[in-house]
């Protein structure tokens, strides 16, 4: 008489959807409070190992293969799932005001979710609030995903000869430098961080112009963007007054955004001076008028 025991396919799947729920609630939380991608990027920002792009594969995939199991899940089971649901039906006919008040809830609960009301929108609040964080002006990117650009678009963007960069890069110690080739690649091939190849390039000298990128001006305050931008504070204010809009050094430029119907983006070039001062639908004139 053989001990050998037949594989269980049921079994198989039963485990495997239980170990892709463990590695999904793992994954989403950890992508819950990582950096934004231009920063994870810059960084090589890492978790247990792992990078936050790696994280995202592992989310994605896993998810993917997580609802084939399922499908096999109830194709082994469907009797019993029949039957269940056969018996929870017969209950919630006899339970009709439970029944009603938690479709009610979790219709609330959806279209809360959606429309983004106070407190559930709380809950993306806290977690942009984690994943900005990460961020400071030391470790932000001169403009969002500048791993990508190569080293002559990087060069051209802080204003600097490409050739300075190169020399720059070479006494530092980096192989391989060449103006067609991307931070990143230089940076994998050096085995080190965009943001270090940025640093040894660069060696601190240049700042991008505000308004050159697309993220992460909004999280930061108008004494902030002055800094990155080598301007001085006196004069950052007379160019928002001049498009109606009064701050403090400590404003954040999301709210500036917000009151003038522009963008983060756009605050930023007018704290710098490297656009038009021409107010937004939101803003109105020093007098208070509307226009």
């Amino acid at each position: 008489m053989s001990d050998h025991v037949k594989f269980s396919w049921k079994a198989f799947i039963s485990f495997y959807v239980t170990f892709s729920f463990v590695v999904l609630a793992v994954s989403g939380v950890i992508l819950y409070v990582a950096p934004p991608g231009r920063l994870a990027n810059w960084t090589i920002w890492r978790l247990f190992l792992l990078r936050k792009a790696q994280w995202q594969s592992i989310h994605t995939v896993v998810a993917l293969l997580f609802l084939v199991a399922v499908g096999f899940h109830v194709y082994f089971n469907w009797k019993v799932l029949v039957a269940y649901v056969r018996s929870r039906l017969h209950a919630g006919i006899r339970m009709k005001r439970e029944l009603a008040a938690a479709s009610i809830l979790g219709s609330v609960v959806l279209a809360a979710s959606i429309g983004a009301v106070p407190p559930f929108s709380a809950v993306m609040s806290f977690g942009e609030d984690i994943k900005n964080s990460w961020s400071s002006a030391a470790t932000e990117p001169p403009v969002p995903h500048a791993e990508l650009m190569t080293i002559e678009s990087l060069a051209a963007t802080v204003k600097l000869a490409a050739e300075t960069v190169i020399a720059n890069l070479e006494r530092s110690g980096i192989q391989g430098a060449a103006a067609w080739k991307t931070v990143q690649q230089i940076a994998g091939e050096n085995g080190l961080t965009p943001q270090q190849v940025y640093q040894k390039g660069l060696g601190g000298a240049a700042k991008p112009a505000a308004g050159a990128g697309g993220g992460g001006w909004g999280r930061l305050t108008v004494q902030e963007v002055c800094e990155r931008s080598g301007v001085r504070f006196d004069d950052a204010l007379a160019r928002l007054r001049a498009v109606g809009l009064d701050a403090t050094a400590s404003t954040p430029v999301r709210d500036l955004a917000a009151r003038a119907g522009r963008t983060p983006m756009d605050i930023a070039a007018i704290i710098a001076g490297n656009q038009a001062a021409v107010p937004g639908p939101g803003a109105h004139p020093p007098d208070g008028t509307p226009r």
